[in-house]
């Protein structure tokens, strides 16, 4: 996929994330000196660990999201204590429009050892025209091609007829390119990030909260210790549906692995735990992130 995170600023940092907490109140820590003021790191990882998070609102990021397809954009704007402004279809022409390629047809793609660039070449011409290639799967490769070309060029057609922009959009697929100037804090990008670094989200928003993750991290390295909802809780909230197909990738659900996170119905069980390997579960992580923004 072809998502690219640009221009990230962050407004404030961790030293005013402790300020505002010491506004609110927090107190010495024990120390074998006697007792003593928390640094801001201390009071930091304070704040997450304890999910004390109203303050962590305070960190706000802003950055460019471009190649997010115009479907799944829906699935961003649900993360609603964000602000955002998007690419106008109203305004901007679509002439030319770039689209993202369905996971089925990437794995198409994948299976024969064919780009996605020379796929949408073929596109172009509004033909896929390939050898050894099983008939089911050429046939689905058409099909989406057919869409694809027949959107544009009725797009097009509709410009050449003088029909507004805002009206001939209507005929853009899902799959369309869009792009937004996006504003959130870090509370809620910790929220945005829990629930699409899952193995369960599906592959566009891994993929966009995997390049978010990562251009953040630039500026903010203290990100590494966030991850999916149950990495951050310490207890997963998926139950049964972690073990379903789209949980196969979880590297956390293996009560025999030193990076086990159980469910809350395995807490309710009073299943016995080893320690957690933080080291480990950071290096699972990587694992996903290069997997995930690379789809």
């Amino acid at each position: 996929m072809n998502i690219e995170i640009k221009n990230v600023k962050i407004f404030n940092n961790i030293s005013f994330v402790a300020h505002s907490a010491r506004v609110s109140g927090v107190g010495k820590i024990k120390s074998e000196e006697g007792f003593r003021d928390p640094t801001d790191k201390e009071i930091f990882a304070m704040i997450l660990e304890n999910d004390y998070s109203s303050a962590l609102e305070h960190i706000i990021f802003t950055f460019e999201i471009h190649g997010l397809s115009k479907g799944n954009s829906a699935e961003l704007l649900e993360h609603r204590i964000a602000s955002h402004t998007g690419r106008s279809t109203r305004y901007q022409s679509e002439a030319d429009f770039d689209y993202t390629l369905p996971p089925a047809i990437s794995d198409i793609l994948n299976k024969y050892g064919l780009s996605q660039q020379d796929y949408k070449k073929m596109v172009e011409k509004g033909n896929v025209n390939l050898d050894n290639i099983e008939k089911k799967d050429i046939d689905i490769l058409n099909l989406y091609s057919k869409v694809i070309h027949t959107s544009r060029s009725v797009y097009n057609s509709l410009l050449k007829l003088k029909v507004p922009k805002e009206s001939a959009r209507y005929a853009l697929p899902f799959s369309v390119h869009t792009s937004y100037t996006y504003t959130i804090n870090l509370r809620s990008l910790i929220n945005l990030l829990g629930l699409r670094l899952c193995v369960r989200a599906s592959p566009e928003m891994k993929c966009l909260a995997s390049k978010i993750y990562l251009a953040v991290r630039k500026v903010f390295p203290e990100i590494d210790n966030v991850w999916c909802r149950g990495y951050n809780f310490a207890v997963c909230p998926e139950n049964e549906v972690r073990d379903s197909p789209q949980g196969k990738d979880c590297p956390f659900k293996n009560p025999e692995n030193d990076i086990f996170i159980p469910t809350k119905k395995h807490i309710k069980a009073g299943i016995e735990l080893e320690p957690f390997n933080r080291k480990k579960s950071f290096k699972a992580k990587e694992a996903l992130l290069k997997k995930w923004s690379e789809i």
